[in-house]
């Protein structure tokens, strides 16, 4: 047999390899991979080059902007869904009282949570079950709240002390010896929004749970974020011992959003403190005494009319004495964070720079007077 009839036996006699299981998977990823491609390619080709931005915005509107009072009545006067059934939740929730009144006798504390204002549902309990015992009702939805009002209403209005404290510790002491040394009593806090935005902060927090394991002292609250279980970690929730109650009404916010930033309603102080307040907790030792020096400057200077604002110079020769910058770039780059908050505004005069923070003179003073800040 000669040497090319033994070749082509060889290829006559060849068997294909079969295919493998890494083969097929890798042909399968290129099928899909080339689907893929298609797919780009056909929305790229049918794609409008030009993105148009809507200028319908509420700015363009010729009527007025409304008072909070008006838009409320407007609210009010809209008709309620599914009212027959909402009342019937109502009614529910009602027949409980006894049963948290006997939860709270046995030490505990309750929190209700759930879709709707509980407001009217925890006012309808104080009236019901707790007029003739010695309570506090504490709006925690309010911007200008501070730890320090809250406990500042128990020791002037329940405990009748005009005294003054070195600090939020001394006062939580002097409240726990009250009711700890004398005689029993019950005393009942009922905060409606416990994690409202004022109350957030880990200083009220602590203060509150510290009240709660004062002898005889009951807490009503309730809550609204979802991520409200976040404030406390396991010492501050043993401290409360809360009993969680689902009190789900559907009734609208009407007061707790009373002060939130609306583009129909016409704004006012008070939200623009909860912000500033807000933006201070952020911010360096350095940048809050800065931001106090120019608020102080402007109460005692915003009856000079027209009030224009401080030189940046000004301004930078007196942090300087204080050492709070060493250049006034670092001034500026501390002024940043206000600037972008629209807490402080810059513009040029005729001596130069001038700072003016845009709030009126009552808000301004109300937030140099806080504590915590």
């Amino acid at each position: 047999m000669s040497s090319s009839d033994s070749d082509e036996g060889s290829d006559e006699w060849e068997v294909e390899a079969p295919e493998t299981p890494s083969g097929r998977k890798s042909a399968s990823f290129r099928q899909e991979q080339t689907m893929s491609n298609r797919v780009e390619d056909y929305f790229d080709l049918h794609a409008d080059p030009k993105v148009m931005t809507s200028d319908r915005t509420l700015a363009r509107l010729e009527q007025p902007k409304m008072s909070a009072d008006e838009l409320s009545n407007l609210l009010k006067s809209l008709p309620t869904r599914y009212e027959k059934n909402c009342k019937e939740l109502y009614l529910e929730y009602r027949g409980l009282f006894s049963r948290w009144m006997f939860e709270l006798c046995n030490g505990f504390n309750l929190l209700f949570y759930g879709v709707g204002s509980k407001r009217r549902l925890i006012e309808d309990f104080r009236k019901t079950m707790l007029s003739d015992f010695s309570h506090l009702v504490v709006n925690g939805y309010f911007p200008s709240l501070t730890i320090k009002n809250v406990l500042n209403s128990i020791t002037e209005d329940i405990l009748d002390h005009n005294g003054s404290f070195r600090g939020l510790a001394d006062q939580v002491e002097f409240i726990k010896k009250h009711y700890t040394l004398g005689d029993y009593e019950d005393f009942y806090l009922l905060i409606h929004n416990i994690d409202g935005e004022m109350l957030r902060a880990d200083k009220a927090q602590a203060v509150l749970s510290s009240l709660a394991t004062i002898r005889g002292f009951h807490l009503v609250a309730s809550i609204d974020h979802i991520n409200a279980t976040l404030l406390w970690d396991t010492t501050k929730s043993s401290h409360f011992k809360w009993l969680w109650n689902d009190v789900t009404t559907y009734e609208n916010y009407t007061e707790e959003t009373a002060n939130e930033n609306s583009l129909l309603v016409q704004q006012t102080g008070g939200l623009a403190l909860s912000a500033l307040t807000h933006v201070m907790r952020s911010l360096t030792p350095n940048a809050k005494e800065i931001f106090l020096l120019l608020a102080k400057y402007q109460l005692d200077n915003v009856d000079n009319q027209p009030y224009t604002g401080m030189l940046f110079q000004d301004l930078y020769q007196k942090c300087r004495e204080r050492f709070l910058v060493n250049s006034d770039l670092t001034l500026r780059a501390q002024l940043t964070e206000f600037v972008d908050h629209k807490l402080i505004k810059i513009k040029k005069g005729i001596d130069g720079e001038q700072c003016v923070i845009p709030l009126d003179a009552g808000t301004l003073k109300e937030f140099t007077q806080q504590d915590d800040i």
